[in-house]
């Protein structure tokens, strides 16, 4: 072979390779850059709900830290703000740490609320027909209020003693009825008084010591909390000085007992039935992020005379059993407001 045809071809090899070598980087590896984005997206995605998940679980507990009333038991509260920190994965988790949290409050009324409950609660609270009325004989008015967990049944007290104007004297029975909101009871009480002390609740809100008066004033309903006041518009006195006989039983419990209570306080009633619940502890909501929320027992509350009746239940002026074969109770009460009536 010739000089010049080896320097020909040694030439065109350099050439070749200088090509390879000066191309630029390999072809793009879609598939190995997708993996590698996935990878990433599903690190920071895990990472994001870690961190709220671990969010979830501190709101959580500073609910109980800044409203929780019975305070000596939150002595070693302080250990469980970061009991779980860097172990919550998912939001799963975090309910599980929040129940094991509140569980060791030992309290049946402060615990956590799945987002489908907070949705029943919603539902729940805005039901309608939930008190009903009727005349009975000796032109006695009966008032029924089965609950106090919506916010139509003061509403629907008033339109039954609009319907029943005519009456000469009222029973309100407030059987089996588990309580509810302490500010429809409020509004109801106004209902059947010109004014009175209506009730005192103490404990703990937003991370201070709490106190909170309620009254029935002539022209306003008055709340002071911690010394301020503010006042609201009341509800017209519908019932005026007609007698009114309560009836109770073992079922009626926290907000039943406060208007109980109130009414016994103020000589407005006579309450007719036998001890009640014993439920003098009242509770706010929080809701959080995930929509579930933490429901913590706040206050403790006192009948106008100062009286708790929590764990001990509010005992009638009337003691009666109830009986399987006719109500009682019930006949008691007409009796007594019968015998409350001037003759006719």
């Amino acid at each position: 072979m010739s000089n010049f045809i080896r320097t020909a071809i040694f030439l065109t090899a350099v050439f070749l390779c200088g090509n390879l070598a000066t191309a630029g980087p390999p072809a793009y590896d879609s598939v190995a850059e997708e993996t590698i984005d996935a990878k990433a997206a599903a690190t920071a995605a895990a990472t994001r709900t870690a961190a709220n998940a671990e969010k979830l679980y501190h709101d959580a507990w500073l609910v109980i830290q800044n409203n929780y009333v019975h305070r000596a038991q939150l002595k070693d509260w302080h250990t469980w703000e970061h009991k779980f920190d860097g172990k919550l994965k998912n939001e799963t988790e975090a309910v599980e740490a929040i129940n094991k949290m509140l569980g060791s409050l030992n309290e049946a009324y402060t615990y956590y609320k799945a987002p489908s409950v907070v949705k029943y609660d919603n539902t729940r609270h805005a039901r309608t027909n939930v008190v009903s009325s009727k005349m009975l004989s000796g032109n006695i008015g009966y008032i029924k209020i089965t609950t106090f967990s919506s916010y139509n049944t003061a509403d629907e007290v008033e339109a039954a003693l609009k319907s029943l104007s005519g009456a000469d004297a009222y029973v309100i029975d407030l059987r089996d009825n588990y309580g509810g909101f302490v500010d429809q009871a409020f509004q109801i009480f106004s209902l059947f008084v010109d004014q009175g002390k209506f009730t005192v609740l103490k404990g703990h809100y937003s991370g201070t010591a709490y106190v909170e008066e309620r009254n029935v004033r002539k022209n306003d309903l008055e709340t002071i909390v911690n010394g301020s006041t503010s006042t609201a518009t009341r509800r017209a006195n519908l019932a005026g000085k007609k007698p009114v006989t309560i009836l109770v039983n073992a079922n009626s419990a926290s907000a039943s007992e406060m208007l109980s209570g109130a009414f016994k306080d103020n000589n407005r009633a006579t309450i007719v039935g036998t001890i009640t619940y014993g439920k003098g502890i009242a509770q706010v909501t929080f809701n959080l992020t995930n929509g579930g929320a933490v429901q913590v027992t706040y206050a403790s509350y006192y009948f106008p005379s100062g009286t708790s009746i929590h764990q001990k239940g509010l005992t009638p002026h009337k003691t009666v059993q109830a009986s399987g074969k006719s109500d009682v109770q019930l006949d008691t009460a007409l009796e007594l407001l019968a015998n409350d009536l001037p003759k006719k």
